[in-house]
């Protein structure tokens, strides 16, 4: 059973469950002139980020990025923004790292930005079945480190912030939480042992 202050554990997911990562996807699949285009253009593009807050679909943005990429790639660009889901494989050991903290009796819930074909691919991710709820950015129009979606979250799921502990791979969202009163740790290193130490020392029984 939970002893401490900490009851709930938030998690983000690209960079956290599942490996987000456009640049080793894009190296891997074209050549390098062709990935820096479609990096610049889509995937590190401010598009990506209107698509993840649910302002933009997927042809919408093929339609404005028509003329930039080329006719020999553009049905492979088309097929990965509607569903990038296959370039993110689950990270191991974070169903059972996850599995663990449930049974010690914590609630777990998911803050991400990503769009709204999310509820599409849960299945795909193991995990995610642990989960006691999530909030996904496109239903909300907002985006992390944005005020009001850590709002949205305790709103949603009746948190307190200062029972919630965030697990996220950028540290301008974990600077955001804390603003918020919700602790975390930037998960940045992908290493799950460097995790839990900083977990523990926050009395969080793992």
């Amino acid at each position: 059973m939970v002893k401490n202050m900490i009851k709930n554990i938030i998690f983000d997911m690209g960079g956290v469950l599942i490996d987000y990562n456009p640049e080793k996807t894009m190296y891997s699949l074209f050549d390098k002139e062709t990935a820096d285009l479609l990096l610049k253009e889509i995937f590190r593009n401010p598009i990506w980020a209107d698509k993840d807050r649910g302002i933009i679909s997927p042809d919408e943005i093929m339609e404005q990025k028509k003329d930039v990429i080329p006719a020999g790639i553009f049905e492979k660009a088309s097929e990965m923004v509607h569903n990038f889901y296959p370039y993110m494989p689950p990270f191991e050991g974070m169903y059972e790292f996850i599995k663990g903290l449930k049974e010690n009796g914590y609630g777990i819930y998911l803050l991400s930005n990503a769009s709204g074909d999310f509820y599409e691919r849960i299945d795909g991710i193991p995990a995610l079945s642990l989960f006691d709820g999530y909030l996904i950015s496109a239903d909300y129009k907002l985006l992390k480190p944005e005020r009001e979606i850590y709002l949205t979250l305790y709103e949603k799921f009746s948190l307190i912030p200062g029972e919630c502990y965030f697990i996220d791979d950028v540290q301008a969202n974990i600077d955001g939480a804390r603003a918020t009163g919700m602790d975390g740790h930037c998960y940045y290193h992908g290493n799950i042992e460097i995790l839990k130490k900083a977990m523990l020392e926050k009395g969080i029984n793992i």
